[in-house]
């Protein structure tokens, strides 16, 4: 084998690598469901790997193994550019999409992530969410994988309406123990009238 026979070798997986990244990227986060770009391209190369060696008897195994382990070491050092250059992360991963932020709609990034409202509710059910109200914020990962942030409770009285509420309370009790010491005393001088 000479030099240009391993060149051609090697630079023909690297190529159909960084092309299925490239396709993937392109097709959207709704084609990644649960995994990465990177996990994807990673298992559908070592899938095809595995079914061209096993298979097809045209490749020996020695290829399957460098193939393979040359997916491996540009997966290895793709995350690790990704990794230490937020532009190469975004640029090939992507990036977050807000769908629902304090309660409302984000139309625009709903139509940029092709996602009907009709596929957003259904997600947010599937959370416990009936209302938009509820939702601090709702979004849609690189990873295709939809977030839910929900509103906090918050306390409906504040410490000083506490306060007041406390204070005419104790009026309250002050006035009716003066109206059933009145009323006993009245109650007292009618006995006392009647004997």
């Amino acid at each position: 084998m000479d030099w240009i026979t391993v060149g051609r070798f090697l630079i023909k997986p690297i190529a159909i690598y960084l092309a299925a990244l490239i396709i993937v990227r392109f097709m959207g986060k709704r084609a990644l469901g649960q995994l990465s770009l990177f996990d994807l391209v990673i298992m559908a190369g070592i899938g095809d790997v595995i079914v061209v060696v096993g298979l097809e008897q045209r490749v020996s195994f020695g290829k399957g193994l460098v193939i393979l382990g040359l997916i491996g070491g540009l997966e290895l050092f793709l995350s690790i550019v990704s990794y230490r250059s937020p532009l190469f992360a975004q640029l090939f991963e992507g990036k977050p999409t807000i769908l629902v932020k304090d309660g409302v709609l984000m139309e625009k990034n709903l139509a940029k992530e092709h996602i009907s409202m009709a596929d957003l509710r259904q997600e947010l059910r599937k959370l416990g969410v009936s209302k938009l109200s509820q939702v601090s914020q709702a979004v849609f990962e690189a990873c295709g994988k939809f977030s839910v942030i929900l509103k906090e409770e918050t306390e409906s009285i504040t410490n000083q309406q506490l306060m007041n509420e406390i204070e005419l309370l104790r009026s309250e009790v002050k006035r009716l123990t003066e109206a059933l010491q009145a009323q006993k005393e009245n109650s007292s001088a009618d006995l006392d009238d009647f004997y």
